[in-house]
């Protein structure tokens, strides 16, 4: 085994190379995951992730491991979001996870850093145990889903369209559930080149909005009006957007356990609860 302890910013990683560490790391994980240069940008830059705040673990000029890092801010980010970590097979067993952040707390503290936060498979034992071990602690279970949409038909009254330039602050108005980071508002504008919002209407009153990132199908958010729920807004919805892919399969991440109601209506939809994971934080 070639032990690592070289420890650097990705600051001069290219997306590329990137990509081929990130799926080197995630080929055997447990949902196992594939990215092109291209999703990887668009993950990127939808998320807010910051080679400048991220963490490469190097032996030599291989990039063995990584902790991908988006800001709340650019320029005085005060809390980080781990939108990434992985470690290729060949290099693990060497806790390198929590020898990266003992190198860069210090670091990140001293920049005004004051809480990172992270989401971890909650059967992943060794990751939570790494991050346990990092002093992070775990907030709230969040649960995710896929499949295919399967509603009743659209009651009469709701029409639906696509809206590039949405009320954010309004649409915001209509969730209940606080998102996690690649689901809010803020990562849907970043990634706007790559997701699409339609709005539901009743009577000319915005009534409900779904955003959906267009290249993984996987919904970024679903919000109802308080005062036009239950009246079939949220599945024309689902179903209008399945329509607009032709049917395939679409998948929705990090509903907190604490709205059930948001996970009987998924499943009624059609989607399966196929991954729960464990939203944890540390605070600097």
């Amino acid at each position: 085994m070639i032990y690592i302890h070289d420890f650097r910013t990705l600051h001069n990683v290219s997306t590329p190379g990137l990509c081929d560490t990130f799926n080197a790391a995630f080929s055997d994980y447990i949902v196992p995951l594939h990215l092109t240069p291209s999703i990887l940008e668009q993950k990127m830059q939808g998320e807010n992730i910051l080679r400048d705040y991220s963490i490469g673990a190097f032996a030599g000029n291989t990039l063995g491991g990584f902790i991908l890092h988006a800001a709340d801010n650019k320029v005085h980010p005060t809390m980080l979001y781990n939108g990434g970590t992985g470690i290729i097979p060949e290099y693990r067993g060497q806790h390198l996870v929590q020898k990266m952040y003992d190198q860069f707390i210090p670091a990140y503290q001293a920049q005004g850093i004051r809480k990172i936060i992270l989401e971890v498979i909650s059967t992943n034992l060794p990751a939570i145990k790494a991050y346990t071990n990092t002093g992070f602690d775990k907030t709230r279970t969040i649960h995710s889903f896929k499949g295919n949409i399967h509603t009743r038909k659209k009651p009469a009254g709701i029409s639906i369209k696509e809206n590039r330039t949405p009320d954010w602050p309004l649409l915001a108005t209509f969730m209940d559930m606080v998102p996690t980071w690649s689901n809010t508002i803020s990562s849907i504008q970043r990634e706007a080149p790559f997701t699409v919002t339609w709005e539901a209407a009743i009577d000319g009153h915005t009534a409900g909005f779904i955003s959906v990132h267009k290249d993984t199908r996987r919904i970024r958010n679903i919000a109802v009006h308080p005062e036009f729920r239950r009246r079939g807004v949220g599945s024309a919805l689902l179903q209008y957007a399945s329509d607009q892919f032709m049917g395939a399969a679409v998948s929705i991440i990090n509903i907190d356990e604490h709205f059930p109601e948001i996970d009987r209506f998924l499943q009624q939809a059609g989607l399966t609860n196929y991954l729960s994971q464990y939203e944890m934080e540390i605070v600097l």
